[in-house]
């Protein structure tokens, strides 16, 4: 912030570079459009597509488990893509596992548990819900949520 007020990063590049980003932002929103009408649930949720280039589309898994799926479904994939006309010159599918956050050798990830604040009947209410949720990484997330309270922290030695 400036005496003045905020200023717009726009106001200081070339009208070039905004175009070129205006365009590839335009591609962008077009193509995940598509891989969306076109894909379903639940690889949307899981994957996302990043360029679309000469025939081939680079896709991103959020696990190795979810790249392998879409590998193992690349058939019926490109079959689905290619009724879109946005997609009919496909000739391949590229597929990567998002990477996580470069940690270093001796870094490990941290799980500090603190006191729940949840109530027992709302831990209760939760763990029941996750029991009925399909989808594993949230049903496991809940009912890490509802058991929060049951674990204390650990002192250190």
């Amino acid at each position: 912030m400036t005496r003045n007020g905020l200023k717009n990063v726009g106001a200081h590049l070339p009208s070039t570079v905004l175009n070129r980003a205006g365009v590839h932002m335009d591609k962008l929103s077009s193509l995940l459009s598509h891989w969306k009408a076109n894909v379903g649930e639940p690889l949307v949720s899981h994957s996302f597509p990043v360029s679309y280039d000469n025939g081939r589309l680079s896709l991103r898994a959020d696990t190795s488990a979810w790249a392998s799926r879409l590998r193992h479904s690349q058939a019926d994939i490109m079959d689905r893509l290619r009724a879109d006309p946005y997609f009919q010159d496909l000739q391949e599918l590229y597929v990567r596992v998002l990477p996580e956050r470069a940690r270093g050798p001796l870094e490990k990830k941290r799980e500090v548990l603190l006191p729940s604040r949840i109530p027992d009947t709302a831990a209760h209410l939760i763990k029941s819900v996750a029991d009925d949720i399909v989808d594993p990484a949230l049903r496991k997330s809940l009912i890490r949520l509802a058991g929060a309270r049951d674990k204390q922290p650990q002192p250190k030695r």
